[in-house]
């Protein structure tokens, strides 16, 4: 051969006999080793002397044939590049990785968010109820708060399955590939059979992060909503940096501050490092040394001269507090706490 776009006919002809490409001295020889009536491991040998397949010289993998669809999988040097109107794409870490969203959106799409499509006689160990506890306490609220401050809400809490292959195995990867609905029940099965109790404390999880969403949005003086404001409002401007103006311990300060810094999920404190030196200095000699602002405290901001963001805008409701409190004395343990 006088170079690998011959070889497309050598893999789709079925032919036995090794391939070789030569370029003067170079010489490249392809095997093909079936695997299986559907699949060829291919390997290759290369040498400097004009000899093909010399004793001396090791085989090495470059890639998988599958005359299924006639494409190649895996494909490495020195296939790789060569026939691109037969290569898949794929690497064996790609069709995994595809396996593990197969299975994992099967089993989804049995479980939805439905605690009743799982049953489990052992959930009702009382470690599980320490679990859940444990994760209310400390846990949850963070996790409302990324949520929320990345765009989700309640509805957005969902079921996500935590499968994954926890060994690679080239046997069963060509299975999905020949018999992939098969292959994905029969994973899904098994990890049904083996995890329901996970997939239940995940799904009792989720209630226990709706339940304080809920708490969350009904009450619009929480100061995430402020947070978030202040986030929406500068992570399109296309600014590097924007006119802040807070109202601290009843004193007003304007000064220049990074719009990344306020366009990201923080603790909910803003540091005065991200200040220019001058304005810095005016912020600490105005609350003090090692001082932060919060979202609470900021009442404008602007960038080359429109408003981005003012308190004004935001309306709050001055009864919200009072019926919010007044809901939760009926109901105290469903609370939300800013938990960073």
């Amino acid at each position: 051969m006088k170079d690998y776009s011959e070889l497309s006919k050598w893999l789709q002809d079925d032919i036995q006999k090794p391939a070789v490409i030569r370029n003067g001295d170079y010489v490249d020889t392809v095997i093909r080793v079936p695997y299986d009536d559907d699949f060829d491991f291919l390997f290759h040998q290369n040498s400097y002397n004009g000899e093909p397949l010399t004793v001396n010289a090791n085989l090495a993998y470059c890639g998988i044939y599958s005359k299924l669809d006639g494409q190649l999988y895996d494909v490495k040097f020195p296939l790789k590049g060569k026939l691109d109107d037969m290569d898949s794409t794929k690497s064996m870490l790609d069709i995994e990785q595809q396996f593990n969203d197969d299975v994992r959106a099967f089993i989804e799409g049995v479980v939805g968010n439905d605690v009743d499509h799982l049953r489990s006689p052992s959930f009702e160990d009382a470690k599980y109820d320490n679990r859940l506890d444990d994760f209310r306490r400390n846990y949850a609220d963070s996790i409302v708060t990324r949520m929320y401050l990345g765009g989700d809400s309640a509805d957005d809490v969902r079921f996500q399955c935590g499968y994954y292959l926890d060994r690679s195995s080239s046997a069963l990867m060509l299975r999905y590939l020949k018999y992939h609905d098969a292959t994905v029940e029969e994973a899904a099965t098994g990890y049904w059979q083996t995890h329901q109790d996970d997939m239940l404390l995940e799904l009792r999880k989720n209630e226990i992060i709706r339940e304080k969403f809920r708490v969350l949005e009904a009450n619009p003086n929480h100061p995430l909503h402020k947070q978030k404001a202040v986030m929406d409002a500068v992570k399109d401007s296309g600014a590097k940096t924007v006119n802040v103006t807070i109202i601290k311990g009843g004193e007003e300060y304007s000064f220049k501050y990074s719009a990344d810094r306020l366009s990201r999920y923080l603790d909910g404190r803003y540091s005065a490092w991200e200040m220019p030196p001058k304005d810095r200095d005016g912020f600490y000699e105005h609350f003090g040394r090692y001082s932060d602002f919060t979202p609470e405290d900021i009442t404008e901001i602007s960038y080359r001269g429109k408003t981005l963001y003012d308190t004004d805008s935001l309306m709050p409701d001055e009864n919200a507090d009072e019926e919010f409190s007044d809901d939760m004395d009926d109901d105290e343990d469903e609370g939300f706490s800013m938990s960073m």
